[in-house]
């Protein structure tokens, strides 16, 4: 084991030591003019560059010259090392239809984009926005000149649509997202002019354009073409019900929709269920690089859609195999060996971006889980520190992690901004370790005390009641990880009398369950959280999500302000902790916001554990073929999907050469 961790340390080296060369070196002020793609002959004179694969349309009169479907202020985009070139096909994989992989790619265009290392945000779709001192208003501008992949521009009517036809519609089953609610009371929009909004809060909401930025989830669904999404919807067409509209709106199969104007880098030209996705370059895309070149380099993405086994598995072999250019996520820490060992003859490289995560897996307790007996035990500490104190963390990080993670309880991940203080480096520590010792014995007097015995002398221990207990736990069947941890702690709790069944199922089948309040815990890759704006669901339950912290209802019930879901029980830590989040957004001074949000932290830590953590901090491992150019050496948080990475190191500006 060592001696694999020893090989991984060197080539990491040897790595970083390549990096410093020539390849990777800055670019100059003045690119080189074979740096510049030359425009096709017969082309109208233009102060922008296209891609070559453009130009016979252009020519044809299909597709209009460059400089008309840029606006003349275009968003410039610095490349990570060179001025790119155009051309080349993107080899890439993805789990399942909804390509969620593939929406990490090219759907990361929110109001403001996380900066590439994750620390803060940048002006995006939107150029500017300004608050009053009560943090109650806010005027927000949109940047001007973009058009979405059909020529149609782009204005504030593509947000004003979404929020008045879709999330205020009654008719239409779309929920108001977190962060335009306020205790009960929903958020205000008027239209200023075609690129300005004015918003008008109930109370102060100082964080919402952060809150509003959040990954993917929020680029694609709060900013639609509604000249489309209009000719499908039944207030605005012939359409009788709402079948096709949301079909194209939800995220999961939009990218499935050839005819779908985005705003995104590349297009979907081609779907096939279960087998292959491709992108093409789209024509009108808003960005460029310093010297006009407008982006994307690349010219297409082809998307393997992968089904059935494992989906870490099938990354491994198909790089090895010279397949993938470039894959982020989803590498399993025990194929690392076998990676590097195959890179140089694959002719790829393998780097190490910062996965972020708070713990592989996150033992998710389902508070609204639909059998009480449970749920009274959930609310325990004594159990909840019983099933903490039974796992050997240490054992978990060696076998399944290789060494690489950090046994841990569940905390956020240390690189959180709130952390970087003294005070803050103490409440991570304290929280990151509460619990965490691995103490059989302890477990054992800790279920005594929650009456958690064995009352029928077969050995494992049953309810209060005197029914049998059996924990069942929700495992996605892709997660090796999280499968391969769940055997070990499967065996930690068994060893202290608690039976345990591993479900792994399909995340489908997780999502419909916990819809219907059949899971009991769900074992989760965690993803990179922290704060008040990267997913704070995950330590306070305020949103109806599958990763909401005590469950999908008990968020569900915050979300709508006690309309429906499962509220959680007086004086619980998940009260306290909704208690708490629900001040700390209105807080304006952010001085006084940090101190209340270690506060606030502090719960788990006294009250805790909330939920159980297992190994956390991993590295995250990308492949990147070595003819594939501008991919940050260091990257970001690439485990959440809020920080939407490898999306935030603008895969636009990526490039590839011949090998």
């Amino acid at each position: 084991m060592r001696t694999w961790l020893f090989l991984v340390c060197g080539l990491l080296l040897v790595l970083a030591l390549a990096a410093c060369g020539p390849a990777d070196s800055p670019a100059a002020e003045e690119p080189l003019a074979e740096d510049v793609t030359e425009p096709a002959a017969d082309l109208p004179p233009s102060r922008f560059q296209q891609a070559p694969m453009l130009d016979a349309a252009v020519l044809d009169g299909s597709l209009p010259p460059v400089d008309e479907r840029l606006s003349q202020d275009p968003l410039v985009i610095e490349p990570v090392s060179e001025i790119g070139q155009y051309g080349g096909t993107w080899r890439r994989l993805d789990s399942s239809d909804n390509l969620g992989l593939t929406r990490q790619v090219i759907f990361v265009e929110p109001f403001l984009k996380w900066h590439r290392d994750a620390n803060g945000m940048r002006p995006n779709l939107v150029e500017s926005w300004s608050y009053n001192e009560a943090g109650t208003e806010l005027t927000v501008n949109f940047r001007q000149g973009i058009k979405w992949s059909d020529g149609d521009p782009m204005d504030v009517d593509d947000y004003l649509f979404w929020w008045n036809d879709l999330v205020l519609n009654e008719d239409v089953p779309v929920a108001a997202p977190n962060g335009t609610i306020f205790q009960g009371e929903t958020m205000q929009v008027a239209k200023v002019d075609d690129f300005t909004l004015h918003f008008t809060f109930p109370i102060p909401a100082p964080l919402f354009m952060e809150q509003h930025s959040r990954g993917h989830y929020h680029s694609a669904a709060f900013v639609v073409p509604s000249h489309f999404l209009k000719t499908l919807h039944p207030a605005h067409s012939d359409a009788t019900d709402n079948d096709a509209l949301l079909n194209y709106y939800d995220i999961g199969s939009r990218l499935q929709k050839t005819d779908m104007p985005m705003l995104s880098p590349w297009v979907p030209t081609a779907f096939t269920s279960g087998q292959t996705a491709v992108f093409e370059r789209n024509p009108y895309y808003w960005k460029v690089d310093p010297v006009g070149n407008q982006l994307p380099y690349i010219d297409r993405m082809v998307v393997d859609i992968v089904t059935g086994g494992s989906f870490t598995e099938s990354v491994a072999l198909n790089t090895i195999a010279g397949e993938v250019d470039m894959q982020v996520r989803d590498i399993a820490p025990k194929d690392v060996p076998l990676l590097l060992e195959n890179a140089e003859p694959g002719g790829y490289r393998m780097l190490f971006w910062n996965r972020g995560d708070y713990s592989w897996p996150w033992l998710i307790l389902k508070y609204d889980y639909n059998d009480e007996a449970i749920v009274d035990l959930f609310y325990g500490k004594s159990f909840r520190r019983a099933l903490s104190h039974a796992i050997d963390r240490e054992r978990i990080n060696e076998i399944v992690s290789l060494g690489l993670g950090h046994a841990r309880s569940f905390a956020l991940s240390p690189e959180s901004p709130e952390f970087q203080t003294e005070r803050g480096q103490q409440v991570y520590t304290d929280w990151s370790t509460s619990y965490a010792a691995h103490d059989p014995d302890l477990a054992r007097s800790l279920l005594d005390e929650a009456g958690v015995v064995d009352q029928d002398g077969d050995g494992m221990r049953d309810l209060p009641n005197g029914d049998p207990l059996e924990l069942i736990v929700h495992v996605s069947v892709g997660d090796q990880n999280s499968v391969d941890a769940m055997d070990l702690i499967k065996e930690d709790w068994e060893e202290v009398g608690i039976s345990t069944v591993l479900n792994a199922v399909e995340w489908s089948v997780i999502m419909e369950d916990g819809e219907n309040r059949d899971v009991m815990i769900h074992a989760w890759g965690s993803a990179a959280a922290w704060g008040l704006v990267s997913a704070a669901t995950v330590w306070t339950p305020v949103e109806s999500v599958s990763y909401a912290l005590g469950g999908i209802h008990v968020g569900r019930h915050y979300q709508t302000g006690g309309e429906s879901g499962v509220a959680p029980r007086p004086g619980s830590a998940l009260e306290k902790l909704q208690n708490a989040y629900t001040e700390l957004i209105t807080i304006v001074d952010p001085v006084e916001r940090e101190a209340k949000l270690l506060d606030a932290y502090q719960i788990h830590i006294d009250d805790g554990p909330v939920s159980i953590g297992i190994v956390g901090e991993h590295l995250s491992p990308l492949v990147v073929k070595n003819n594939f150019h501008n991919v940050p050496e260091e990257g970001g948080i690439v485990a959440s999907w809020d920080l939407g990475f490898p999306g935030s190191t603008d895969p636009e500006q990526y490039y590839m050469t011949t090998e």
